[in-house]
């Protein structure tokens, strides 16, 4: 051939030879790869190293968990938890007690908590799980009862004392409920429940399963569900990632919306104030009915009185009820 040669002269087959590298290399990826990775295995506990602690207040904090890799996924579906792991606290072993209570724990060297992240499972190389810091001190239930925490929480004491570089263990997946997509939600005894509305209480950390549900369900073009939320703290800073709430619901297009509620709110708080009642929950949650859901997440005495009690008060079937 004279002038080169004929690839060089036809720009068509030299764009198709391009093409075919371009996918010849990504199948050799694919092919020493193995594709995208699972984190979890079930029933299998799993040690992740702490990339990154972040305070988002003065007792909340972020951990970043490193999956091991660009290619890995954690592999929770969603609606479920991962479970963490911490030693007993000597103290406790030694007293039997902890909190001027009986252990709960029944005096295990290991004990182990739940905590749903709040990346979800489109996000590869990491995970986020944020925890509050249950610290000792004195703070008012949802019943009204004052409660004094001599020791604090376990885990969180523990999680309190970690930086960056260290390392836990978790398992998972766990957990009763998970959300399958556009309304429907498969619960424990293999139980499903569809919605085209879905109520969401949450107190404190319980944030983060509603958050879990509403990223995915936004995320995805085929889901049409609604979703309402009321999120009760003590103080604006107890907040947690409000910049994420407040970004979801604006994007929403009037799917999400979000009310909070604060023990303690500050001057010009434009927001509902105190425990949960009956009146906010007919105002900022859809009505009773077959086609409307609430889920709950939040400490036991919030869950129980502030909920279920005024979800009673509604008239919502117990069927129609789900706490995480």
């Amino acid at each position: 051939m004279v002038g080169g040669s004929a690839l060089g002269n036809n720009p068509l087959a030299l764009a198709g030879t391009g093409v075919a590298l371009a996918v010849g290399i990504f199948v050799a990826w694919k092919f020493m790869t193995g594709g995208p990775k699972i984190f979890l295995e079930k029933g299998k506990r799993k040690r992740v190293k702490i990339l990154s602690i972040e305070e988002l207040s003065h007792d909340v904090k972020r951990f970043r968990l490193d999956l091991g890799g660009k290619n890995t996924r954690l592999g929770l579906p969603t609606g479920k938890h991962i479970g963490v792991y911490c030693p007993n606290p000597p103290s406790c072993l030694s007293s039997g007690k902890w909190n001027g209570r009986d252990d709960s724990d029944r005096g295990k060297a290991e004990i182990s908590r739940s905590y749903t992240p709040t990346t979800g499972d489109m996000v590869y190389g990491y995970a986020d799980v944020v925890a509050k810091m249950y610290r000792p001190g004195n703070f008012k239930m949802p019943d009204g009862k004052e409660m004094v925490w001599e020791d604090g929480g376990k885990m969180t004491r523990y999680l309190d004392s970690l930086k960056a570089g260290d390392s836990i263990e978790i398992s998972g997946p766990t957990g009763l409920v998970q959300y399958m997509g556009n309304g429907t939600f498969k619960l424990s005894g293999g139980r499903t429940a569809v919605a085209t509305k879905v109520g969401m209480m949450a107190g404190g950390t319980g944030l983060t399963p509603m958050l879990q549900i509403v990223t995915a369900a936004l995320a995805d073009p085929a889901d049409k569900c609604e979703f309402s939320l009321l999120y009760a703290n003590k103080t604006e800073d107890d907040i947690l990632v409000k910049d994420m709430l407040e970004a979801a619901a604006a994007s929403s297009k009037g799917r999400f919306k979000v009310h909070y509620t604060l023990d303690f709110p500050p001057a010009g708080w434009k927001g509902h104030t105190g425990f949960i009642t009956a009146d906010m929950i007919k105002e900022c949650l859809p009505a009773p009915g077959p086609d409307s859901l609430v889920v709950m997440c939040g400490p036991p005495p919030m869950v129980e009185f502030a909920c279920k009690k005024n979800l009673d008060t509604l008239g919502w079937a117990k069927d129609r009820m789900v706490a995480f």
